[in-house]
């Protein structure tokens, strides 16, 4: 069975600090970003900018990349084999973190290149590579 799923890399700027992440941590301990399953008729980007509200408060203020950044997985559901792609938009983001208690137990804010250390799994960290590498060249 395939799944797809899609989020937003969370980023702020903050002068002499430089580009900001929000990691969240789900209540079963892991961290990584916002993400959610699509409702019906939504574009990728439209999944993932209100994914990125319900849990988190944030909204959207610019999407860095028209592209999105995948990380592939498989994990089993009720003895069920299933292989997950998750697809994540960088955008700039603005507003209060208030976070969705039924789903995410904390968050923080830290910078960029130190995201790695926080992330709980290689997907997760590889995605932050990407991101760093993306913005880099981007400059």
């Amino acid at each position: 069975m395939r799944e797809f799923s899609y989020g937003i890399i969370p980023l702020k700027v903050l002068p002499n600090v430089g580009w900001e992440v929000l990691l969240i941590q789900h209540h079963s301990g892991y961290w990584s970003f916002p993400k959610g399953h699509p409702d019906e008729g939504e574009t990728p980007q439209q999944t993932a900018a209100r994914e990125l509200e319900e849990e988190t408060g944030l909204q959207v203020e610019a999407f860095l990349s028209d592209e999105p950044f995948s990380e592939n997985y498989t994990f089993f559901f009720q003895k069920t084999r299933i292989f997950k792609t998750v697809a994540y938009f960088l955008a700039k983001v603005k507003g209060k973190v208030v976070l969705q208690k039924e789903e995410v137990s904390d968050s923080r804010w830290v910078p960029l290149d130190q995201a790695t250390q926080y992330i709980t799994f290689k997907e997760g960290k590889d995605l932050c590579l990407k991101a760093q590498k993306f913005l880099s060249d981007s400059v």
